[in-house]
């Protein structure tokens, strides 16, 4: 489909409200469900496999309906993940407008781009659950979709919510939790290049309504579209529900992941391409070495007391202990040019890893809320959040940095590890030996106010204000390395406001506004030190949002229309007269136009559109480096469409037929905008079919075998894209 078909399409599912047949909700497969907020009751239809969802808690904490919130929500459902067989939850961005996929220095892990901006934490049920593989500094590993219910997006700043981060959103992982029922299943799959999981997900009552218990298991072993690469993972998470009395609830989760898997380089853009000749499954590392193990442990219990219908206190405790062992290289030569001009090699650098991050968060919510009038349509309500918090971050890092011999990219030939001098100077060390150890402690508190005036007008309002402290050191014990070592202290303080109003001329009709600011200090004190050894000023960011969303099918189809600018100043960036190390330089800028509609147009019917319009580029830095140029792998214009059909009745009744469109326009390969990875258009298609407790499925990804990149932070380490991907999978729920 056309970007300016799709445009159409989503234009006319947001203002036009007779552009689809309404359908009476007796003919609909729906539940009705009741959802609580203290005094508020939000009643409503919502069907279990709709692409919709009507109520979100990632955008205040606290249970709010997607159309009374003033910011842009957008949730991935249960439904979506099934039907699309989403097994890497970076498939995900291609449902939502204005997020782009991006690639890490080791070809895994989740990379992304959220309103032009780079994520740098993972979000899990509401708290940092570890760091987005970038560069490949991360401990965490790819995220297992075993145990992922729902995965929600809140576009633009969030630092009222989560504190330090990115200003372009948040990604929250939704798992799932216990129930009070008796259900288990088990699911094969199997798929190109050697594909093989297993999983299984199992619920028990063991003491009925008051004691329950979940498990979610996989194992997974596949090759890779890429020569030469493998990877393994075991997964395994528990979940418990003990409801202690009417009143109070206490839940608690735990999970556990292996992961050994190979990294990639990726391929080289030289000369206005990508490596011309070389194909996409080119592996320029070093089987049996080149890999990382990654193991993460994590836990949350949450203790809620309802005092009253107006009052709920809930506590919570939330760990994590992740660890990455493993090498990978960079396609980068430290000493000259990248590729040599007679043998046409690549000059490989060598990276050798033992990193370990720890995360402990406390957490304190109380929820209030009061009827402040009751004069009929002039009914005032108010709901208070306040919150305060408690977080430690570890982050213990040893790096062995060198010279790798090159490879023959037309023609490679593997040799192992076979090191070589970081740069040619005799009294140069064979390899950069750096430690660096973090250890910050942050302290918060929190208020978000929501004021609604009948059902016409929500005001909301907060602020959280953060003391940050940290100690860090950065340590080069070998003579003769380029970087002195530091030691150092950061304090900081900030407060990160909000606002937003909402105005609903109808029932299903809402127009908002809101302002939302964040900051982001961990990441400047750990991995940009300064020439001086003092600590960077906090990147700071604000966004200025405006929009419209629209409800039809008596709720079954949500739409979103929103633009918004976002500001964001004193970015880091390497420092001109050192570039070994990094200054506050400048700032950027993101500007955007997107559209989006997700749900259930006819019974059985499911679709969900978006396209987006994304500006993201450098509006300052020292010398006008860059100024003016496009941001790294931000797409100007992106969309996609996805529809399945399923038959509910007759001869047909329990197939599914559907398939999808995801499209973007080129990017910048880097910040100097010294090249563009191409556009794309893929195309996906889907099966399945119900038969009592089995279920059959096929899903064809990249049915047209279209050949794409993704943009990483270096432009000689773009990662190629899956080909034609075809995956089989059977399920049977006992």
């Amino acid at each position: 489909m056309k970007m300016k078909t799709c445009g159409t399409v989503l234009a006319a599912l947001l203002f036009n409200p007779f552009a689809l047949a309404q359908t009476p909700a007796a003919d609909r497969a729906a539940d009705p469900e009741v959802v609580k907020l203290s005094t508020i009751e939000v009643v409503g239809q919502v069907d279990k496999s709709a692409y919709n969802v009507a109520v979100a808690t990632v955008g205040s904490r606290f249970p709010e309906p997607v159309l009374d919130s003033p910011r842009s929500v957008q949730i991935v459902t249960a439904q979506m993940i099934a039907d699309r067989a989403i097994l890497d939850p970076q498939e995900a961005l291609q449902n939502v407008a204005g997020t782009t996929r991006s690639g890490s220095y080791i070809g895994a892990g989740e990379t992304f781009l959220l309103r032009g901006f780079q994520q740098t934490d993972l979000i899990k049920d509401g708290f940092r659950a570890g760091t987005a593989a970038n560069v490949g500094l991360t401990a965490t590993g790819p995220t297992d979709m075993a145990n992922i219910d729902r995965i929600e997006f809140l576009k633009g700043p969030a630092g009222i919510l989560y504190g330090r981060g990115e200003p372009g959103g948040v990604v929250n992982y939704i798992t799932k939790s216990a129930t009070f029922e008796n259900t288990a299943e088990v699911q094969q799959s199997v798929g190109s290049d050697s594909f093989y999981r297993s999983q299984i997900g199992g619920n028990w009552n063991l003491l009925p309504d008051r004691v329950a218990l979940r498990l979610d298991a996989a194992y997974e072993n596949a090759d890779s579209f890429i020569n030469e690469m493998h990877g393994e993972r075991t997964f395994v998470a528990l979940a418990t529900k003990w409801q202690v009395d009417p009143a109070t609830t206490l839940t608690v989760r735990g999970e556990y992941s292996h992961d050994d898997r190979s990294t990639n380089p990726g391929l080289p853009y030289l000369d206005g391409a990508v490596l011309p000749g070389v194909p996409r499954d080119q592996y320029l590392g070093e089987p049996g070495f080149t890999e990382f193990t990654h193991k993460t442990s994590r836990g949350i219990a949450q203790l809620e007391h309802r005092w009253s219908e107006n009052a709920v206190t809930t506590v919570s405790v939330h760990g994590r202990h992740s660890t990455e062992v493993g090498n990978y290289f960079l396609l980068y030569n430290f000493a000259g040019p990248l590729q040599d001009p007679v043998t046409k090699d690549i000059a490989r650098a060598v990276s050798i890893n033992d990193h370990l991050d720890e995360n402990f968060t406390a957490r304190i919510d109380q929820t209030l809320a009061a009827n402040l009038s009751d004069s009929g349509r002039f009914r005032i309500r108010n709901q208070l959040l306040l919150s305060g918090e408690f977080e430690r971050q570890t982050q213990n890092h040893h790096r062995i940095l060198g010279s790798q011999v090159s490879i023959n990219p037309y023609d490679p030939v593997y040799v192992g590890y076979a090191p070589l001098p970081l740069l040619p100077f005799p009294d140069f060390p064979l390899k950069l030996n750096e430690y660096s150890d973090v250890a910050a402690n942050v302290y918060s508190v929190a208020a978000i106010d929501r004021l609604s005036i009948g059902d016409k007008i929500f005001l909301s309002a907060g602020g959280r204000m953060e003391w940050f402290r940290s100690n860090y050191s950065l340590n080069y014990p070998d003579p003769g390395t380029p970087f002195t070592n530091s030691v150092g202290k950061q304090r900081l303080s900030d407060f990160s406001p909000t606002a937003g109003v909402v105005v609903k001329p109808l029932q299903t009709l809402s127009l908002y506004f809101s302002y939302a600011e964040s900051k982001n200090v961990f990441l400047n004190a750990f991995a940009s030190p300064t020439a001086t050894g003092a600590p960077l000023d906090p990147e700071s960011s604000r966004q200025y949002e405006l929009g419209a969303k629209k409800e039809w099918l008596d709720s079954r189809l949500t739409a979103t229309a929103a633009v918004f600018e976002i500001e964001k100043n004193d970015v880091v960036g390497a420092d001109p007269n050192n570039p070994l190390y990094s200054i506050n330089s400048g700032s950027q800028r993101s500007r955007g136009i997107e559209l989006e509609a997700s749900g259930e147009i006819l019974p059985g019917w499911r679709l969900t559109a978006q396209m987006s319009h994304t500006s993201a580029k450098i509006t300052s830095a020292p010398n006008n480096l860059n100024v003016g140029n496009r941001r790294t792998g931000v797409p100007t214009n992106a969309g996609g469409l996805f529809t399945v059909y399923e038959f509910r009745s007759g001869a047909l009744k329990g197939l599914g037929l559907g398939g999808g469109v995801f499209a973007a326009s080129r990017v910048a390969v880097d910040d100097a905008n010294s090249g563009t990875l191409p556009s794309y258009v893929q195309f996906d298609a889907t099966t399945y079919y119900s038969l009592g407790a089995w279920k059959f499925q096929i899903n064809l990804k990249n049915a047209f075998d279209r050949t794409y990149y993704y943009a990483t932070s270096n432009s000689t380490m773009v990662q190629p894209a899956a080909g034609r991907t075809l995956l089989a999978s059977v399920r049977y729920q006992f």
